[in-house]
């Protein structure tokens, strides 16, 4: 079983215009879910747009005032159980007929870094009782390096974004196509991209990230195609980092989390998930001090 997902920063979608743009990637990549960003629309319009775009279900962020805003547009092929909304971000639970899940989260990030502080405080909030696939997309208004970035002046406040995702064990999932994903005038910048956890990497290895071709905004999307969904995608995986072996620390945690239990798969679930803490609150910790 297959999913396509794509998340598109439209930078307005009022203009009769774009609605023949979206149907145009509908028609073209038939995606299950969709993500459009910075709409600026909201109320009654908002609701004949999505309706005009042939999607049974949607949630919404509403855009304040001009800016931001984020809906999320699905069909029957999928459930999609909405489960956090930020201003920043909609996270949301993927189902499918077989009792299989992962977790998304699609991010459309402040332009003013004081104010999309709150976009990684509050991924870091949802990530207390995230033990499953989990992917980010959307258009994030930050990068991660100076490569990310062309013909313009490097942009700020990008340690929170790398903290982020060190912090949180993410990796950025790469992409095929073009290397940026917006452009005005002679800047090009890869505002726009994935990220997903090791839990994900396991379920879906074959998952891939397209930068398709901009249309009606200075912003591609990002097309998602997920492979492999008929996995249980529910169940945990024992995962173990050769670095590990290296921490002094690391015969200790052993020790006082490997304990008894009703059975082998318990005891392997409860030291995944100690394991996990302990890498994140120790070893991680440790190497950005080295660093």
């Amino acid at each position: 079983m297959s999913l396509k997902f794509f998340a598109w920063n439209v930078q307005g979608c009022g203009n009769p215009r774009f609605l023949l743009a979206a149907r145009h990637f509908l028609r073209e990549n038939k995606p299950d879910h969709v993500g459009i960003l910075e709409q600026r629309v909201s109320g009654l319009r908002a609701d004949s747009i999505i309706a005009a775009l042939g999607f049974h279900r949607s949630h919404r962020v509403k855009a304040i005032g001009n800016s931001g805003g984020i809906w999320l547009c699905w069909n029957s092929s999928v459930e999609i159980t909405i489960l956090y909304s930020h201003f920043q971000f909609i996270h949301c639970q993927v189902s499918f007929p077989n009792s299989s899940f992962f977790l998304a989260s699609i991010v459309y990030g402040t332009p003013k870094a004081a104010k999309r502080r709150s976009l990684w405080s509050g991924l870091r909030y949802i990530t207390r009782n995230i033990t499953s696939s989990w992917i980010i997309l959307g258009d994030f208004n930050a990068t991660l390096s100076s490569s990310d970035r062309m013909g313009c002046a490097s942009l700020k406040h990008n340690k929170d974004f790398q903290d982020f995702l060190w912090d949180l064990s993410l990796r950025d999932k790469g992409f095929h196509g073009p290397n940026y994903t917006w452009s005005r005038s002679t800047a090009q910048v890869r505002l726009d991209c994935c990220l997903c956890n090791s839990y994900w990497d396991e379920c879906f290895p074959k998952s891939s990230i397209l930068h398709l071709l901009r249309m009606r905004s200075d912003h591609r999307p990002i097309f998602l195609q997920v492979e492999g969904t008929e996995k249980n995608l529910s169940k945990a995986h024992l995962r173990n980092f050769s670095g590990w072996l290296s921490h002094d620390d690391f015969t200790r945690m052993v020790c006082d989390n490997w304990t008894p239990g009703p059975s082998l798969s318990e005891i392997i679930r409860s030291f995944t998930m100690a394991a996990d803490v302990w890498n994140t609150t120790l070893v991680t910790s440790e190497l950005r001090n080295i660093s």
